[in-house]
């Protein structure tokens, strides 16, 4: 398989362990409660959404399968997809210690423009540090795969990085390459609430967005990121 450029950065990045993160997202695990499932107890779980039992969740852009494993274990049918071919292998084996039935058959390898399920498969959709973390014009079709396999009125929850920071300005909404160690010559491609409309356009509407800032009180320095519920309505445009 040719790699893309994007792609080879990647596998750098999780040969490097720079996105090996074993704990779900707090704004994931809102999202979920709030929608689909709140845990309750040890083994206990309150279920929001209605028949739980029939109801996918994809998470797109997986990276080493923390989320899918976290709504596995609360008997949530979840699915997973990631460009990284060394990301989906960490996630099996992840996988196969906590004994989650089918995961190689659900956490694939693949492109967020071409996703391998059919229409209308999944109940919701969520996506973390993903769609901010390659072109623009990959994000949109990204999108347009969403609203696909996104059943009619499900919620897709997703987050982007703001150009709200130190070092740019609350309407900043450029690319750049990433020139750090960490996810060295990755894309990072920062939103305005304009660039986020575009985003969503003729597939979504916005249910909720908030913008979040990270400050650090020390040295001063902040970032924020959009986290959007969306919803899908309607026949793409």
């Amino acid at each position: 398989m040719k790699q893309s450029a994007l792609q080879r950065a990647w596998e750098t990045s999780y040969k490097n362990k720079d996105n090996f993160v074993f704990y779900p997202h707090e704004e994931i695990i809102r999202f979920a409660a709030k929608y689909i499932v709140k845990r309750t107890g040890i083994n206990q779980f309150k279920y929001v959404a209605e028949d739980h039992e029939k109801i996918k969740v994809l998470d797109l852009g997986c990276g080493i399968g923390r989320h899918v494993i976290f709504f596995e274990k609360m008997s949530i049918n979840a699915f997973g997809i990631d460009l990284s071919v060394e990301a989906i292998e960490r996630a099996h084996e992840w996988a196969a210690v906590e004994k989650i039935d089918l995961f190689k058959e659900k956490v694939v390898q693949g492109s967020v423009e071409n996703l391998p399920w059919v229409d209308e498969t999944f109940n919701f959709i969520i996506s973390h540090g993903v769609l901010d973390s390659m072109p623009f014009t990959i994000a949109k079709e990204a999108v347009r795969e969403a609203h696909r396999v996104l059943i009619e009125d499900g919620l897709f929850y997703c987050d982007l990085i703001s150009g709200d920071d130190s070092l740019h300005s609350r309407e900043y909404a450029s690319e750049e390459l990433v020139i750090t160690e960490h996810e060295k010559n990755t894309v990072q491609s920062y939103f305005n609430f304009a660039k986020i409309q575009e985003l969503v356009q003729g597939h979504f509407h916005i249910e909720a967005c908030k913008l979040i800032k990270n400050e650090n009180c020390l040295s001063g320095g902040y970032y924020s990121r959009y986290h959007l519920v969306l919803k899908k309505k309607g026949q793409e445009l």
